[in-house]
Order: structure tokens, then C-alpha cells, then sequence
């Protein structure tokens, strides 16, 4: 729930190449032998940023997933242990499929969420090395201020906007399958 230029920071100072506490604890645990260079190399810098973005999105998602929960009906629970299911069936059978709609709901927003990532980039790679975590926010946002291109940036910008509508009519098109099931 920290801002993202301080997870940035924070995850940039923990994947350093030479007083990183990752690189430390993986050649003490023996896992590699000498210390990546996580942020610079190409293999490995779209990787960390992912990790990243992953971590920052977590408390949120559990918050969604958590109050899910908390709404699920706890009778069907009772019913489900007398007519002898196990706990895991249990699971499989009722909890994902009530959770299922809450579930879309969170990959959805995660999607677009994940589209907006422009400021972790910025912070942790610049957009390097070599482009490798170049993605469309952060060449909208060079073409518009650091090459002074606003039109071929307002068309990344309308790009983005269109995969995303794609995205959320998709999202419309299977909660309302879900709700003629």
C-alpha cells in the first residue's frame, strides 16, 4: 500500500547487482552463484519489474478477495459437512465457483491496472536495458515529453484505450454469460 515511487525505490536498492539483500540471500541459500544484475540485464529486467508490480498489486487484491469471502453464505458450508464433503471439495465445488464472478471482477481490474504502469518503469529502468521494459504507457509518455510528439502520443494513448475497452467488453460479455447460467 506504499506509493510506487517508494516500492520502486525500495525494490531498486533490493535487486542491486552489488549490495542487493535478493542477490545476498540467494548465494546464501545456494540458489545462484554469483549476483545477477536483475535491473540490467535484458533477460532479467522485465522480470523484476513484473515481481514488482506483482507485490504493489497483492494488498489489494487480497482485500477484494477477503471481503469476497466474508460474503460467501455460510449455510451452504453446514450442508456441504453434513452430506459429508471434505474440505477441499468443499473448495472446489462451492468456494471458487461463488467466487468466480469477484475473481473476474479482480483480474479485470488488474489488467487495467497493469496497463497504467508507467511510473515503476520510470523509476526502476528508465525503459532499459536495451527497450526490453519498454511497454505503450511509457512510449506514450516519451513521445509526448521527451520527444514533443503529442499526436503520435495521443495514438499510443487511443491504442491503450481500445485494448482496454476490449478488455472490459470481454469482462461484460462473460458476467452477463454468468448470469443467464
Amino acid at each position: 500500500m506504499t506509493p510506487m515511487v517508494i516500492t520502486g525505490t525500495l525494490f531498486t536498492w533490493l535487486l542491486d547487482v552489488d549490495y542487493g539483500i535478493i542477490n545476498y540471500l540467494l548465494i546464501q541459500l545456494g540458489i545462484i552463484d554469483q549476483s545477477v544484475n536483475w535491473l540490467g540485464q535484458q533477460s532479467t529486467a522485465l522480470f523484476a519489474v513484473i515481481v514488482t508490480n506483482v507485490w504493489i498489486g497483492i494488498p489489494f487484491n487480497m482485500i477484494l478477495i477477503l471481503a469476497a469471502l466474508q460474503s460467501l453464505p455460510k449455510d451452504i458450508y453446514e450442508a456441504a459437512r453434513i452430506d459429508g464433503a471434505s474440505k477441499i471439495k468443499s473448495f472446489f465445488s462451492l468456494t471458487l465457483p461463488l467466487l468466480k464472478p469477484s475473481l473476474l471482477v479482480i483480474l479485470v481490474l488488474g489488467i487495467i491496472y497493469t496497463f497504467k504502469v508507467f511510473d515503476l518503469i520510470l523509476i526502476m529502468t528508465g525503459g532499459g536495458p536495451v527497450n526490453s521494459t519498454y511497454v505503450l504507457p511509457f512510449y506514450a509518455y516519451e513521445l509526448a515529453f521527451v520527444n514533443y510528439e503529442f499526436s503520435l502520443s495521443g495514438v499510443v494513448s487511443t491504442v491503450i484505450l481500445v485494448i482496454l475497452t476490449f478488455v472490459a467488453l470481454i469482462y461484460i460479455y462473460l458476467s452477463r454469460k454468468e448470469e443467464t447460467e
